[in-house]
């Protein structure tokens, strides 16, 4: 897994995507580490219901689902 501190993107498409799709990746959200990322997904209310995916420096992509666990993780400390 991604170093917390590394600069990633945050980048929303609609539920319907995969991130696998041939689509070119919409524009994103920089942050400059994975956990300032995870709070802004988590706290803010995308439009038109659409989910977060992280795409970190190294090109790992992390799912909603992962989100969702390190934002857990981070509340648990």
């Amino acid at each position: 897994m991604t170093h917390v501190h590394e600069p990633v993107r945050l980048q929303y498409w609609p539920p319907s995507h995969t991130v696998d799709a041939p689509d070119k990746w919409p524009d994103s959200y920089e942050f400059g580490s994975v956990e300032d990322a995870v709070a802004f997904a988590m706290t803010q209310s995308p439009s038109h219901r659409e989910v977060a995916w992280l795409r970190t420096a190294e090109g790992e992509i992390l799912k909603p689902a992962q989100i969702r666990r390190l934002w857990e993780l981070r509340r648990d400390h």
